[in-house]
C-alpha cells in the first residue's frame, strides 16, 4: 500500500522537511506548536504557512518558514479600530430630554 501524500504545497516536496514541533526551533521567535498549526489553518496577515501532510502527520519546511517569516515582516499589522468612549454628559442629557427621561445626577468631580 502506497503512503499517504496530501500536499498542500508541492513545492516543499523538494525542499527540507521538518515536523512542526521541530519547526518551533526555526522561528525568530519563541512560538507553539498550537501556533504552528493555526499559522498553517488560518493563517496571519493574509500569509499562511505552508505545509505537507505525510502518512497523517503535517511537515513544513525551512524554507517555508523562512518565507512565512518574511511576509510578516514585510505586511502592516493590522491596528484594532479604536472603541469608541463612553457617552458624554451633553449626549446623555440630550437623550434623557429626548425620552423625558430625568437627567442622571453625577458625583462631584474634584
Amino acid at each position: 500500500m502506497a503512503s499517504k501524500v496530501i500536499v498542500d504545497a508541492p513545492e516543499l516536496l523538494g525542499e527540507s522537511l521538518v515536523s512542526l514541533t521541530a519547526a518551533c526551533g526555526f522561528f525568530p521567535v519563541r512560538c507553539s506548536r498550537p501556533a504552528i498549526e493555526r499559522w498553517a489553518r488560518k493563517g496571519s496577515r493574509g500569509t499562511t504557512l505552508e505545509t505537507v501532510l505525510v502518512c497523517g502527520r503535517r511537515y513544513t519546511s525551512k524554507e517555508a518558514i523562512d518565507r512565512f517569516v518574511r511576509n510578516q515582516l514585510q505586511t502592516e499589522p493590522k491596528r484594532p479600530e479604536p472603541k469608541r468612549g463612553s457617552k458624554s454628559k451633553r449626549e446623555i442629557a440630550e437623550a434623557s430630554q429626548k425620552y423625558g427621561l430625568p437627567e442622571p445626577q453625577y458625583a462631584a468631580s474634584e
